[in-house]
C-alpha cells in the first residue's frame, strides 16, 4: 500500500510539472497563433515578450519587444519590459532611456522611478541622490534594499536608516533588511555616527537564528570582531562560514589577517595560500603570504612572493621594496 501511494505522489509531481511547462507552452503558442493573425497587436508582443523573457528566452523577447516599440513608443508597460530585457542583455543605455521615457510619461510611476534610479546610482550619476530624494517622497519613504545600500556608500546613514525603519515595520525577518541594519551598526567608519557594536551583535544574531545557513553573515560578524581587533572571535566566525562555502577568497584572506595578528604564522601562511589557490592572480594574498614569510625569517620564500607579485603589477612598489631588503 505504502508503496502504491509512494507511486502516485511521484507520478503527481511529476504530472504537474510537466503540467505546468506545458502550460507554459501552450500559452506561448496560443499567442503565436493569435499574432500570426494579428502581428501589430502591441498587448500581443508585450504578453509573448514578457514569457520568452520570464524562461530567459531573450533573442525572441527582444523580437517582439523591437516590434512592439518600433509600433508605440509611449506604453509604460512596454517600456518596463524592454527596459528589464535590455538589462538583462547589459544594454543598459537602452534600459536608462527606456526607464527615463517612461519617467517622462508618468513622473510618478514608482516601478519605472525605481529601475531608473537603482540603474543612475550602479553607474555613480551625480544625480543618484537627488532621484533617491525625490522616489523618498513619491513613495511613502518606501526604497528599494539596493537604494539603500547606495546611501551607506554615499554615507548618507540618516537616511538609510529611516528608510531601513520604513521596511523592518512591513517585513521584520527580512534577511537583507537586517543585514543591512548589522553593517551599518557595525561599520567602523569615522563619518557613521550609528556605529553601536552591541546593536550589531544583535543584528547579527538574530540573522544567525533565522537563517543559520547564510554564509554573509558569518562572514560579515567576523569583519566585525576583526575590525574590534578580536581576531580570536573573528577566526571562529570564519570558520563556520569557511564551512558553508569554501569558495571565497576573502574569508581565506582575513583568517589569514587573524592568524597572522595572533602569530599564528603556520596558519597564517596556510589561509593566505588557499585564497591564492582560489585566484592566482591575488595580488594582496601574495603580498600578505610574503610578509608573514618575512616574519617567520623565511626570506627565500618571500623574495618569491614579491616576484609573484611583480608579475602582476611590475611596478608595484611594496615587492621592488621587498626585494632590495
Amino acid at each position: 500500500m505504502k508503496h502504491i501511494v509512494f507511486t502516485l505522489c511521484i507520478l503527481f509531481f511529476f504530472g504537474c510539472k510537466y503540467s505546468t511547462r506545458e502550460n507554459q507552452i501552450s500559452h506561448l503558442d496560443s499567442l503565436s497563433v493569435l499574432l500570426d493573425k494579428d502581428s501589430l497587436n502591441i498587448g500581443l508582443l508585450k504578453q509573448r515578450a514578457s514569457s520568452y523573457l520570464e524562461n530567459n528566452e531573450l533573442d525572441l523577447a527582444r523580437k517582439d519587444i523591437d516590434a512592439a516599440y518600433a509600433i508605440f513608443k509611449n506604453d509604460i508597460e512596454l517600456l518596463l519590459i524592454r527596459g528589464d530585457l535590455y538589462y538583462k542583455l547589459n544594454q543598459t543605455r537602452i534600459s536608462k532611456e527606456s526607464w527615463e521615457r517612461c519617467v517622462k510619461l508618468d513622473p510618478n510611476n514608482i516601478r519605472c522611478r525605481t529601475n531608473l534610479t537603482e540603474l543612475l546610482c550602479a553607474v555613480k550619476d551625480r544625480n543618484c541622490k537627488a532621484m533617491i530624494d525625490t522616489l523618498s517622497l513619491l513613495n511613502n519613504g518606501l526604497l528599494s534594499i539596493p537604494l539603500i545600500a547606495y546611501l551607506k556608500e554615499l554615507r548618507e546613514y540618516d537616511s538609510a536608516i529611516l528608510a531601513l525603519n520604513h521596511l523592518v515595520e512591513i517585513d521584520p525577518n527580512d534577511k537583507e533588511i537586517l543585514s543591512l541594519f548589522s553593517v551599518i551598526y557595525s561599520d567602523t567608519s569615522g563619518f557613521n555616527t550609528y556605529f553601536n557594536s552591541d546593536l550589531a551583535e544583535e543584528y547579527f544574531k538574530k540573522i544567525i537564528n533565522l537563517y543559520p545557513e547564510d554564509f554573509q553573515v558569518y562572514y560579515n560578524f567576523g569583519k566585525h570582531k576583526q575590525n574590534l581587533l578580536q581576531y580570536s572571535q573573528a577566526l571562529e566566525y570564519y570558520n563556520i562560514a569557511v564551512n558553508i562555502d569554501a569558495t571565497k577568497k576573502q574569508n581565506y584572506y582575513n583568517m589569514g589577517f587573524c592568524s597572522m595578528q595572533l602569530k599564528d604564522y603556520d596558519n597564517s601562511i596556510a589561509y593566505f595560500t588557499k585564497a591564492i589557490a582560489l585566484d592566482n592572480s591575488f595580488l594582496m594574498g601574495y603580498h600578505a603570504r610574503a610578509y608573514v614569510h618575512e616574519l617567520s625569517g623565511n626570506s627565500a620564500k618571500a623574495n618569491i612572493d614579491w616576484k609573484n607579485c611583480l608579475m602582476l603589477n611590475p611596478s608595484y612598489i611594496p615587492a621592488l621594496e621587498g626585494l632590495n631588503k
